[in-house]
Protein backbone atom coordinates (compact mmCIF):
# COMPACT_ATOMS: atom_id res chain seq x y z
CA UNK A 1 0.00 0.00 0.00
CA UNK A 2 1.23 3.49 -0.86
CA UNK A 3 -0.07 6.99 -0.24
CA UNK A 4 -0.28 10.22 -2.18
CA UNK A 5 -1.55 13.75 -1.70
CA UNK A 6 -3.83 13.40 -4.73
CA UNK A 7 -4.87 10.52 -6.98
CA UNK A 8 -6.07 11.59 -10.43
CA UNK A 9 -8.16 9.03 -12.33
CA UNK A 10 -7.80 9.48 -16.09
CA UNK A 11 -4.88 10.16 -18.40
CA UNK A 12 -6.59 12.37 -20.98
CA UNK A 13 -6.11 16.11 -21.24
CA UNK A 14 -8.27 16.78 -18.16
CA UNK A 15 -6.30 14.44 -15.91
CA UNK A 16 -2.80 15.41 -17.00
CA UNK A 17 -3.50 19.17 -16.97
CA UNK A 18 -4.98 18.99 -13.47
CA UNK A 19 -2.15 16.72 -12.34
CA UNK A 20 0.44 19.15 -13.65
CA UNK A 21 -1.08 22.19 -11.95
CA UNK A 22 -1.49 20.33 -8.65
CA UNK A 23 2.09 19.07 -8.77
CA UNK A 24 3.25 22.59 -9.60
CA UNK A 25 1.83 23.56 -6.19
CA UNK A 26 4.02 20.91 -4.48
CA UNK A 27 1.43 18.15 -4.06
CA UNK A 28 2.50 14.57 -4.70
CA UNK A 29 0.27 13.37 -7.53
CA UNK A 30 -0.35 9.83 -8.74
CA UNK A 31 -2.19 9.71 -12.06
CA UNK A 32 -3.95 6.49 -13.07
CA UNK A 33 -4.83 5.46 -16.63
CA UNK A 34 -6.73 2.24 -17.33
CA UNK A 35 -5.33 1.88 -20.87
CA UNK A 36 -1.73 0.91 -21.72
CA UNK A 37 -1.23 4.39 -23.23
CA UNK A 38 -2.36 7.86 -22.25
CA UNK A 39 -4.91 9.84 -24.28
CA UNK A 40 -6.21 6.68 -25.95
CA UNK A 41 -9.82 7.85 -26.23
CA UNK A 42 -11.24 11.36 -26.75
CA UNK A 43 -8.09 13.45 -26.28
CA UNK A 44 -6.15 11.50 -28.87
CA UNK A 45 -8.93 11.93 -31.43
CA UNK A 46 -9.59 15.65 -31.16
CA UNK A 47 -9.21 18.14 -34.00
CA UNK A 48 -8.90 20.99 -31.56
CA UNK A 49 -9.13 24.67 -32.40
CA UNK A 50 -8.48 27.44 -29.90
CA UNK A 51 -11.80 29.17 -30.46
CA UNK A 52 -12.80 31.78 -27.91
CA UNK A 53 -16.34 32.05 -29.30
CA UNK A 54 -17.25 28.40 -28.76
CA UNK A 55 -19.61 27.34 -25.99
CA UNK A 56 -21.45 29.33 -23.35
CA UNK A 57 -19.98 32.23 -21.38
CA UNK A 58 -18.40 30.00 -18.72
CA UNK A 59 -16.70 27.86 -21.35
CA UNK A 60 -15.50 30.90 -23.27
CA UNK A 61 -14.03 32.54 -20.17
CA UNK A 62 -12.17 29.33 -19.30
CA UNK A 63 -10.82 29.25 -22.85
CA UNK A 64 -9.60 32.84 -22.66
CA UNK A 65 -7.95 32.09 -19.30
CA UNK A 66 -5.51 29.68 -20.96
CA UNK A 67 -4.29 31.75 -23.91
CA UNK A 68 -1.10 32.87 -22.12
CA UNK A 69 0.05 29.29 -21.48
CA UNK A 70 -0.67 28.19 -25.04
CA UNK A 71 1.10 31.08 -26.72
CA UNK A 72 4.01 31.28 -24.24
CA UNK A 73 4.33 27.98 -22.34
CA UNK A 74 6.60 27.66 -19.30
CA UNK A 75 10.24 26.79 -20.08
CA UNK A 76 11.11 23.14 -20.56
CA UNK A 77 7.64 21.85 -21.39
CA UNK A 78 7.54 21.96 -25.20
CA UNK A 79 9.81 21.52 -28.20
CA UNK A 80 7.57 23.29 -30.72
CA UNK A 81 4.72 25.84 -30.67
CA UNK A 82 1.46 24.60 -29.20
CA UNK A 83 -0.69 26.80 -31.44
CA UNK A 84 -0.55 28.18 -34.98
CA UNK A 85 -2.88 30.81 -36.51
CA UNK A 86 -6.02 29.41 -38.14
CA UNK A 87 -8.96 31.84 -38.50
CA UNK A 88 -12.44 30.40 -37.99
CA UNK A 89 -15.20 31.31 -40.45
CA UNK A 90 -18.82 30.56 -39.56
CA UNK A 91 -21.15 30.80 -42.55
CA UNK A 92 -24.92 30.85 -42.92
CA UNK A 93 -27.70 31.42 -45.40
CA UNK A 94 -29.59 34.67 -45.96
CA UNK A 95 -32.27 33.39 -43.57
CA UNK A 96 -29.57 32.89 -40.92
CA UNK A 97 -27.91 36.27 -41.42
CA UNK A 98 -29.76 38.00 -38.60
CA UNK A 99 -28.84 35.23 -36.16
CA UNK A 100 -25.22 35.44 -37.28
CA UNK A 101 -25.26 39.19 -36.74
CA UNK A 102 -26.46 38.61 -33.18
CA UNK A 103 -23.75 35.96 -32.73
CA UNK A 104 -21.05 38.39 -33.84
CA UNK A 105 -22.36 41.19 -31.65
CA UNK A 106 -22.50 38.94 -28.59
CA UNK A 107 -19.06 37.48 -29.28
CA UNK A 108 -17.45 40.91 -29.46
CA UNK A 109 -18.08 41.37 -25.73
CA UNK A 110 -15.33 38.84 -24.92
CA UNK A 111 -13.49 38.74 -28.26
CA UNK A 112 -13.52 42.25 -29.74
CA UNK A 113 -11.79 41.20 -32.97
CA UNK A 114 -14.79 39.10 -34.01
CA UNK A 115 -16.54 40.61 -37.02
CA UNK A 116 -19.39 40.02 -39.44
CA UNK A 117 -18.55 39.40 -43.12
CA UNK A 118 -20.74 39.60 -46.18
CA UNK A 119 -20.95 36.75 -48.69
CA UNK A 120 -18.26 38.18 -50.98
CA UNK A 121 -15.75 38.46 -48.14
CA UNK A 122 -16.53 34.90 -46.99
CA UNK A 123 -16.05 33.52 -50.51
CA UNK A 124 -12.75 35.36 -50.82
CA UNK A 125 -11.52 33.47 -47.76
CA UNK A 126 -13.02 30.11 -48.78
CA UNK A 127 -13.40 30.14 -52.58
CA UNK A 128 -15.26 26.83 -52.89
CA UNK A 129 -18.39 28.17 -51.14
CA UNK A 130 -21.57 28.16 -53.21
CA UNK A 131 -22.45 31.86 -53.62
CA UNK A 132 -26.19 31.17 -53.71
CA UNK A 133 -26.05 29.57 -50.24
CA UNK A 134 -24.15 32.27 -48.39
CA UNK A 135 -25.95 35.18 -46.76
CA UNK A 136 -23.46 36.22 -44.08
CA UNK A 137 -20.51 34.95 -42.08
CA UNK A 138 -18.77 35.56 -38.76
CA UNK A 139 -14.97 35.63 -38.62
CA UNK A 140 -12.84 34.97 -35.54
CA UNK A 141 -9.47 36.05 -36.95
CA UNK A 142 -7.36 35.23 -33.88
CA UNK A 143 -8.40 31.59 -33.56
CA UNK A 144 -5.59 29.03 -33.60
CA UNK A 145 -5.02 25.39 -34.43
CA UNK A 146 -3.78 23.43 -31.44
CA UNK A 147 -1.15 20.72 -31.27
CA UNK A 148 -3.18 18.38 -29.07
CA UNK A 149 -0.44 15.78 -28.69
CA UNK A 150 2.11 18.49 -27.94
CA UNK A 151 -0.12 20.08 -25.28
CA UNK A 152 -0.87 16.73 -23.67
CA UNK A 153 2.81 15.85 -23.63
CA UNK A 154 3.68 19.23 -22.12
CA UNK A 155 1.47 18.47 -19.13
CA UNK A 156 2.90 14.95 -18.86
CA UNK A 157 6.46 16.28 -18.97
CA UNK A 158 5.69 18.95 -16.38
CA UNK A 159 3.91 16.52 -14.06
CA UNK A 160 6.83 14.10 -14.07
CA UNK A 161 9.39 16.89 -13.65
CA UNK A 162 7.57 17.95 -10.48
CA UNK A 163 7.67 14.47 -8.94
CA UNK A 164 4.31 13.18 -10.13
CA UNK A 165 3.79 9.51 -10.94
CA UNK A 166 1.91 8.23 -13.99
CA UNK A 167 0.69 4.63 -13.95
CA UNK A 168 -0.74 3.18 -17.14
CA UNK A 169 -2.60 -0.16 -17.35
CA UNK A 170 -3.97 0.74 -13.92
CA UNK A 171 -7.77 0.51 -13.95
CA UNK A 172 -9.51 1.39 -10.71
CA UNK A 173 -10.95 -1.86 -9.35
CA UNK A 174 -12.41 -0.41 -6.18
CA UNK A 175 -12.84 3.00 -4.59
CA UNK A 176 -14.18 3.72 -1.16
CA UNK A 177 -13.90 6.13 1.76
CA UNK A 178 -11.47 5.58 4.57
CA UNK A 179 -10.60 7.70 7.59
CA UNK A 180 -9.47 11.06 6.26
CA UNK A 181 -9.82 10.25 2.58
CA UNK A 182 -10.10 7.45 0.03
CA UNK A 183 -8.71 4.00 -0.68
CA UNK A 184 -8.11 3.24 -4.35
CA UNK A 185 -7.78 -0.42 -5.30
CA UNK A 186 -5.68 -1.25 -8.35
CA UNK A 187 -4.92 -4.66 -9.89
CA UNK A 188 -1.55 -4.87 -8.13
CA UNK A 189 -1.70 -2.49 -5.18
CA UNK A 190 -3.78 -0.09 -3.09
CA UNK A 191 -3.42 3.67 -2.76
CA UNK A 192 -4.52 5.83 0.14
CA UNK A 193 -5.16 9.48 -0.52
CA UNK A 194 -7.12 12.38 0.96
CA UNK A 195 -8.25 13.55 -2.49
CA UNK A 196 -9.43 11.71 -5.61
CA UNK A 197 -9.87 13.72 -8.81
CA UNK A 198 -12.39 11.99 -11.05
CA UNK A 199 -11.16 12.88 -14.56
CA UNK A 200 -12.13 9.62 -16.27
CA UNK A 201 -13.93 11.18 -19.24
CA UNK A 202 -16.95 9.18 -20.40
CA UNK A 203 -16.43 6.84 -17.45
CA UNK A 204 -16.72 9.53 -14.73
CA UNK A 205 -20.21 8.51 -13.58
CA UNK A 206 -19.04 4.90 -13.33
CA UNK A 207 -16.08 5.89 -11.15
CA UNK A 208 -18.47 7.88 -8.96
CA UNK A 209 -20.84 4.92 -8.64
CA UNK A 210 -17.92 2.76 -7.55
CA UNK A 211 -17.22 5.32 -4.82
CA UNK A 212 -20.85 5.51 -3.74
CA UNK A 213 -21.11 9.09 -5.04
CA UNK A 214 -24.17 10.33 -6.91
CA UNK A 215 -23.51 10.84 -10.63
CA UNK A 216 -23.94 14.05 -12.59
CA UNK A 217 -25.94 12.61 -15.49
CA UNK A 218 -23.06 12.41 -17.91
CA UNK A 219 -24.06 11.65 -21.53
CA UNK A 220 -21.27 10.57 -23.91
CA UNK A 221 -21.98 11.69 -27.48
CA UNK A 222 -20.13 10.23 -30.46
CA UNK A 223 -18.46 12.67 -32.85
CA UNK A 224 -17.23 11.48 -36.27
CA UNK A 225 -14.36 12.94 -38.28
CA UNK A 226 -12.81 11.97 -41.60
CA UNK A 227 -10.07 13.21 -43.90
CA UNK A 228 -10.97 13.17 -47.60
CA UNK A 229 -8.79 13.74 -50.66
CA UNK A 230 -9.19 16.98 -52.58
CA UNK A 231 -9.55 17.00 -56.38
CA UNK A 232 -6.46 17.57 -58.49
CA UNK A 233 -5.67 21.25 -58.73
CA UNK A 234 -7.51 22.21 -55.53
CA UNK A 235 -5.20 23.47 -52.81
CA UNK A 236 -6.49 23.94 -49.26
CA UNK A 237 -3.45 25.78 -47.92
CA UNK A 238 -4.58 29.15 -46.61
CA UNK A 239 -8.21 28.13 -46.09
CA UNK A 240 -9.72 28.84 -42.67
CA UNK A 241 -11.50 26.45 -40.35
CA UNK A 242 -15.08 26.67 -41.66
CA UNK A 243 -18.28 25.97 -39.71
CA UNK A 244 -21.59 25.69 -41.54
CA UNK A 245 -24.52 27.09 -39.59
CA UNK A 246 -27.12 24.53 -38.50
CA UNK A 247 -30.83 25.18 -37.88
CA UNK A 248 -31.59 26.89 -34.60
CA UNK A 249 -28.32 28.78 -34.42
CA UNK A 250 -26.16 25.78 -33.58
CA UNK A 251 -22.74 25.19 -35.06
CA UNK A 252 -23.11 22.50 -37.69
CA UNK A 253 -20.76 20.53 -39.93
CA UNK A 254 -17.23 21.82 -40.25
CA UNK A 255 -14.04 21.39 -42.24
CA UNK A 256 -10.41 22.47 -42.16
CA UNK A 257 -7.24 21.93 -44.15
CA UNK A 258 -5.42 18.74 -43.19
CA UNK A 259 -2.28 17.06 -44.46
CA UNK A 260 -3.31 15.13 -47.57
CA UNK A 261 -6.76 16.62 -47.92
CA UNK A 262 -9.63 18.18 -46.00
CA UNK A 263 -10.83 17.23 -42.52
CA UNK A 264 -14.64 17.03 -42.42
CA UNK A 265 -17.13 16.32 -39.63
CA UNK A 266 -20.94 16.25 -39.70
CA UNK A 267 -20.87 17.53 -36.08
CA UNK A 268 -22.87 14.47 -35.10
CA UNK A 269 -23.90 13.85 -31.50
CA UNK A 270 -25.00 10.23 -31.12
CA UNK A 271 -25.58 9.06 -27.52
CA UNK A 272 -23.30 6.18 -26.59
CA UNK A 273 -22.23 4.05 -23.70
CA UNK A 274 -18.62 4.69 -22.61
CA UNK A 275 -16.54 2.74 -25.13
CA UNK A 276 -13.73 2.81 -27.65
CA UNK A 277 -15.78 4.73 -30.22
CA UNK A 278 -15.67 3.78 -33.90
CA UNK A 279 -16.89 5.80 -36.90
CA UNK A 280 -20.06 4.80 -38.71
CA UNK A 281 -20.07 4.95 -42.52
CA UNK A 282 -23.41 6.76 -42.53
CA UNK A 283 -21.99 9.58 -40.40
CA UNK A 284 -18.95 9.96 -42.65
CA UNK A 285 -21.30 10.13 -45.65
CA UNK A 286 -23.46 12.77 -43.93
CA UNK A 287 -20.45 14.95 -43.35
CA UNK A 288 -19.39 14.80 -46.99
CA UNK A 289 -22.98 15.40 -48.15
CA UNK A 290 -23.25 18.52 -45.96
CA UNK A 291 -19.96 19.78 -47.33
CA UNK A 292 -21.24 19.28 -50.88
CA UNK A 293 -24.39 21.26 -50.06
CA UNK A 294 -22.41 24.31 -48.96
CA UNK A 295 -19.47 24.11 -51.40
CA UNK A 296 -18.57 22.99 -54.90
CA UNK A 297 -16.55 20.11 -53.46
CA UNK A 298 -17.85 16.59 -54.07
CA UNK A 299 -15.37 14.53 -52.07
CA UNK A 300 -15.58 10.75 -52.31
CA UNK A 301 -12.17 9.33 -51.44
CA UNK A 302 -11.89 9.03 -47.66
CA UNK A 303 -8.29 8.63 -46.50
CA UNK A 304 -9.10 7.99 -42.85
CA UNK A 305 -11.98 8.25 -40.40
CA UNK A 306 -12.30 8.10 -36.64
CA UNK A 307 -14.71 8.88 -33.80
CA UNK A 308 -14.49 9.98 -30.21
CA UNK A 309 -16.86 10.51 -27.30
CA UNK A 310 -17.62 14.05 -26.14
CA UNK A 311 -19.26 13.80 -22.71
CA UNK A 312 -21.74 16.44 -21.55
CA UNK A 313 -24.05 17.11 -18.64
CA UNK A 314 -27.49 18.64 -19.20
CA UNK A 315 -26.42 22.32 -19.29
CA UNK A 316 -23.29 21.62 -21.39
CA UNK A 317 -20.97 23.22 -18.84
CA UNK A 318 -18.19 21.12 -17.38
CA UNK A 319 -18.32 19.93 -13.78
CA UNK A 320 -15.46 20.79 -11.42
CA UNK A 321 -15.81 20.72 -7.66
CA UNK A 322 -15.99 18.56 -4.55
CA UNK A 323 -18.95 16.18 -4.42
CA UNK A 324 -21.49 17.11 -1.71
CA UNK A 325 -21.41 14.62 1.14
CA UNK A 326 -18.22 12.93 -0.10
CA UNK A 327 -15.24 14.84 1.33
CA UNK A 328 -12.18 14.62 -0.88
CA UNK A 329 -13.99 13.35 -3.98
CA UNK A 330 -13.45 15.97 -6.69
CA UNK A 331 -15.34 16.01 -10.00
CA UNK A 332 -13.56 16.97 -13.23
CA UNK A 333 -16.02 15.87 -15.89
CA UNK A 334 -18.32 16.86 -18.72
CA UNK A 335 -15.80 18.76 -20.84
CA UNK A 336 -17.74 17.85 -23.98
CA UNK A 337 -16.15 19.40 -27.05
CA UNK A 338 -14.34 22.04 -25.02
CA UNK A 339 -11.80 19.94 -23.13
CA UNK A 340 -8.66 20.77 -25.09
CA UNK A 341 -8.97 24.53 -25.40
CA UNK A 342 -10.25 24.99 -21.83
CA UNK A 343 -7.69 22.60 -20.31
CA UNK A 344 -5.33 25.25 -18.99
CA UNK A 345 -7.98 27.52 -17.50
CA UNK A 346 -9.94 24.61 -16.08
CA UNK A 347 -6.86 23.01 -14.49
CA UNK A 348 -5.98 26.30 -12.83
CA UNK A 349 -9.57 26.49 -11.58
CA UNK A 350 -9.28 22.94 -10.17
CA UNK A 351 -5.96 23.56 -8.45
CA UNK A 352 -7.29 26.72 -6.84
CA UNK A 353 -10.34 24.97 -5.41
CA UNK A 354 -8.40 21.94 -4.15
CA UNK A 355 -5.41 23.77 -2.65
CA UNK A 356 -6.74 27.20 -1.71
CA UNK A 357 -10.45 26.53 -1.45
CA UNK A 358 -11.24 29.31 -3.91
CA UNK A 359 -11.13 30.28 -7.56
CA UNK A 360 -7.76 31.85 -8.50
CA UNK A 361 -7.89 35.62 -8.75
CA UNK A 362 -6.99 35.68 -12.46
CA UNK A 363 -10.05 33.52 -13.15
CA UNK A 364 -12.43 35.31 -10.79
CA UNK A 365 -11.45 38.55 -12.53
CA UNK A 366 -12.81 36.99 -15.72
CA UNK A 367 -16.13 36.46 -13.95
CA UNK A 368 -15.72 32.76 -13.12
CA UNK A 369 -17.22 31.50 -9.86
CA UNK A 370 -16.99 28.14 -8.08
CA UNK A 371 -20.77 27.73 -8.33
CA UNK A 372 -20.61 27.96 -12.14
CA UNK A 373 -19.04 24.50 -12.33
CA UNK A 374 -20.22 22.96 -9.05
CA UNK A 375 -21.52 19.38 -9.18
CA UNK A 376 -24.66 20.35 -7.25
CA UNK A 377 -25.55 23.45 -9.29
CA UNK A 378 -29.02 23.95 -10.75
CA UNK A 379 -29.25 22.84 -14.35
CA UNK A 380 -27.71 19.39 -14.09
CA UNK A 381 -31.15 17.84 -14.00
CA UNK A 382 -33.44 17.57 -17.02
CA UNK A 383 -32.92 17.46 -20.76
CA UNK A 384 -29.68 18.46 -22.40
CA UNK A 385 -29.62 21.91 -23.98
CA UNK A 386 -29.07 22.04 -27.77
CA UNK A 387 -25.58 21.79 -29.16
CA UNK A 388 -23.33 24.80 -29.68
Amino acid sequence: MTSSDVVVVGGGIAGVSAGYHLAERDLHVVLLEAEPTLAHHTTGRSAAIYLENYGNDVVRRLTIAGRDFLTDPPPGLVDAPLVTPLPVLRVGTTDQAEALYETAHSAQGLVPTTRLLDSAEAIEMFPVLRPERIGAAVLEPDAMEMDVAGLHQAFVRGLRARGGEIRTSSPVMGLGPRSGGWRVELPDTTLDTPIVVNAAGAWCDRIAAMAGVRGVGLVPLRRTVCVASLPDGVEAAGWPFVVFEAPGGAMGAYCKPEAGGLLVSPADETPSEPCDAKPEEIDVARGLDQLAGWTTLDLRHVISAWAGLRSFVADRTMVAGFAPGAPGFFWLAGQGGYGIHTSVGLARFVAGLIIDGEVPSELSELGLRAEDLAPDRPGLEGEMVPGH
